[in-house]
């Protein structure tokens, strides 16, 4: 049977056919959207949406030429339509998280200094060559093995060294993860090796 008397089959209400058109494109529709995304699970939900909603629309749906190529395209604008959807809310999850912790930070100004102080102390406890090398990575941007070379150590020292002092700054502020959170950002990580 052709795909379009398939479709006028399906316009009056023939589960049948509607069944044959589905057998006969969903695989290759799912490899289709999945060549885009990569994510099969996904694949499957938009194409099994592209064939309900041409059920529930049966009566209206007007295809002239090719079937396959309906709905590969409505395949594909279904994807699309997921993928600008769930940018947007991932840019709006951002946007207030962002928001959140400005928010936190600005309303706390003095507290927010007070713990730059207590991170200040810790680092000031550290080893004098720990402290060195802490402040050269984090403070100055040096690499791994700039700092080796112009403290004349070894790396594997180095990458001993940034361990102690991130344990003891995770040790000073234990009971407020947010600030760890906040320094991790201002000591420009991820660490440069």
């Amino acid at each position: 049977m052709e795909d379009l008397d398939l479709i006028q089959k399906i316009k009056t209400d023939d589960s049948d056919a509607f069944d044959v058109l589905f057998k006969t494109y969903y695989k290759d529709l799912v490899r289709y959207i999945r060549s885009l995304n990569n994510d099969l699970a996904l694949s499957e939900d938009i194409v099994q949406q592209v064939f309900v909603n041409l059920w529930i629309n049966r009566s209206t749906i007007t295809i002239k030429n090719s079937v396959r190529g309906y709905l590969f395209s409505a395949s594909y604008t279904t994807y699309i339509d997921y993928y600008r959807k769930t940018r947007r809310q991932l840019d709006l999850l951002e946007n207030f998280k962002s928001e959140i912790i400005r928010d936190h930070i600005s309303e706390n100004k003095d507290l927010l200094e007070h713990k730059i102080k207590r991170l200040r102390m810790v680092i000031d406890t550290l080893p004098p060559i720990c402290k060195k090398v802490l402040e050269l990575n984090k403070f100055e941007g040096l690499k791994y093995d700039e700092i080796a070379n112009e403290l004349n150590i070894s790396k594997k020292t180095v990458e001993s060294h940034m361990r102690l002092a991130f344990k003891k700054i995770r040790q000073g502020f234990k009971d407020d993860t947010l600030f760890l959170f906040f320094a991790h950002k201002v000591f420009k990580t991820p660490l440069d090796k």
